[in-house]
């Protein structure tokens, strides 16, 4: 006598099987089809599968809704952070202080735009023989995702009012600490100032502080 495996409408079951004599299968699927009425308990056997699939169905959709939901809401949250996160962007006035042998210490008005972009300006810039232009240049964060510390790098043109012949330009790297409100900083810079050639003639060292412009709506 041999033991065969076989399945019916994916469910296995066991059939005894000799020379002579076939047992037949036993279970709840072959007991729908070995009633008398075989075309009815097939239609309810459709209909039992048909269920099923529809349950299913029903559970997939369901779940795959439930990621969908759950990762809209992982992006809304990393908006919101990323939208309250403290960076500089804004408008500032601050104080610099040269290092000794510099001139003596003068305001700055800045704007730190959110793609990276920078402008400033500053008392001096206008002169008697010559002029600097606006600042410009480009900040960035340093450090991690929440890091509060920031490296900007801008440019000023010098020239003279008459003629408005190059009298050079000034590169400075400044590094700012935002405290943890976002609405003051402060931190080093260095002043490299080259002839119009391109030739370095001087290097001096700084330091700035400033503070938040805030809005101040009329009554």
């Amino acid at each position: 006598m041999k033991k065969i495996n076989l399945p019916i409408n994916g469910i296995g079951i066991n059939q005894q099987t000799n020379l002579q004599k076939t047992t037949r299968p036993i279970n709840s699927v072959s007991c729908f089809l070995l009633q008398p009425n075989k075309g009815e308990s097939i239609m309810i056997m459709k209909k039992m599968f048909l269920a099923l699939i529809i349950a299913a169905m029903t559970t997939m959709a369901t779940f795959a809704q439930s990621n969908e939901n759950q990762s809209q809401t992982d992006k809304s949250i990393i908006v919101n952070d990323d939208s309250d996160d403290v960076t500089p962007v804004g408008s500032w006035m601050g104080v610099v202080t040269s290092a000794p042998g510099g001139p003596p210490p003068f305001r700055v008005l800045m704007t730190f735009t959110k793609g990276g972009g920078f402008v400033g300006s500053g008392d001096g810039d206008v002169g008697t023989t010559q002029s600097g232009s606006p600042q410009y240049g480009v900040w960035e964060r340093v450090g991690g995702r929440n890091s509060r510390r920031f490296a900007v790098t801008f440019l000023q043109l010098y020239s003279t009012n008459t003629t408005g012949t190059s009298r050079g330009m000034a590169k400075i790297r400044q590094t700012i600490f935002l405290n943890e409100f976002g609405d003051t900083w402060e931190g080093p810079a260095r002043v490299d100032i080259f002839a119009p050639d391109g030739t370095l003639v001087f290097s001096g060292a700084a330091a700035a502080k400033a503070t938040r412009i805030e809005s101040e709506p009329l009554p």
